[in-house]
């Protein structure tokens, strides 16, 4: 979804609203944000960065009540909602009116996934989720859809739930960290793909769109003659 439907990542918005009202420390921010862009570094090797910068997001909210991890992502939405792309609403409207059921897959917090689902109508998605006990976040990480074979398993698990051919699904990725998802249905997409998901689509032959190509792509395949309904994913990378 960060990179995808939202420019930016989404999960940051949240932990500013929480350190700025006192819940959370800077140090704890700087230390999200330090693993994150050590994460984004990493091309290949990105799978000991993404478990790092998911630990180092468990670690910043543990102790924090959920409540206050919800209300601080309304705030935050207030303050981030112009910086999902243009094409997001086009995008899943078109899906829509293919005979596709949008479906969220995102390594942001669900807490940030709910408010950007929220404002596209989108009632299915999965984000990355805190163990929560006693109304209370702990640092352990209850589902981490930025690992791709969780983020395969959701979609397959979705595609089962919804009665779909996985053949005529369709996912949405743009960076390595897709590759699962995108070997996983019969119609992916590489959006605005990094280098590594670049060489990935170009020996799949699989389509690449950008920001002003990607509704009419989505168009141009939903309209194919003898589809029906399926699921369509919008996937980000990291939290």
């Amino acid at each position: 979804m960060d990179g995808t439907l939202y420019n930016g990542t989404l999960g940051f918005s949240v932990l500013d609203e929480l350190r700025d009202s006192g819940w959370i420390s800077g140090a704890a921010v700087s230390r999200v944000q330090g693993a994150m862009a050590e994460h984004r570094a990493a091309g290949p090797e990105f799978r000991t960065t993404l478990y790092r910068t998911c630990s180092a997001y468990g670690s910043a909210v543990s102790g924090v009540p959920h409540e206050e991890v919800v209300r601080a992502s309304h705030r935050a939405w207030l303050r981030v909602r112009h910086r999902v792309l243009a094409c997001a609403a086009p995008l899943v409207e078109t899906l829509r009116a293919g005979g596709y059921t949008p479906l969220l897959l995102s390594g942001s917090p669900q807490e940030m996934v709910d408010r950007i689902g929220d404002e596209l109508g989108v009632e299915h998605r999965t984000g990355l989720t805190s163990t929560v006990r006693h109304g209370v976040c702990t640092p352990h990480l209850r589902t981490v859809p930025a690992v791709p074979e969780v983020k395969a398993a959701l979609l397959r698990a979705a595609v089962h739930r919804f009665g779909a051919d996985p053949a005529r699904a369709l996912a949405i990725g743009n960076s390595a960290s897709d590759r699962e998802l995108l070997r996983g249905v019969g119609r992916p997409i590489a959006f605005e793909p990094d280098r590594a998901l670049s060489c990935l689509a170009e020996r799949h032959g699989w389509p690449v769109a950008d920001r002003s190509t990607v509704v009419r792509l989505a168009r141009a395949i939903t309209a194919v003659p003898g589809s029906r309904p399926s699921v369509d994913t919008a996937a980000a990378t990291a939290p």
